[in-house]
């Protein structure tokens, strides 16, 4: 049987968003995950003291996503922003 996992505290820094608009619109032909990576390096200029390497997780929520843009958003993402990979 594993041991049990210990308990830690979640800490939510800030919120930023993509923009969105129509299916046709300005950003049809952008990539969700190069959306996403704006938005993590955005976190990071706004949150200087922030380390990256103190960055555990993350939480992406994307719809509609074809092809290898819904693979492992959230992860790919957060290495092309420079999070560490572990």
């Amino acid at each position: 049987m594993p041991a049990p996992r210990a308990v830690r505290d979640v800490v939510l820094v800030d919120a930023v968003r993509t923009p969105f608009g129509k299916a046709n619109g300005i950003y049809a032909e952008t990539r969700a995950d190069d959306l996403v990576v704006a938005v993590f390096r955005e976190l990071l200029r706004r949150n200087p003291g922030l380390p990256a390497e103190r960055i555990d997780d993350v939480a992406v929520a994307a719809t509609t996503q074809i092809g290898d843009q819904g693979l492992t958003l959230g992860r790919t993402a957060g290495i092309l922003a420079g999070f560490p990979n572990t």
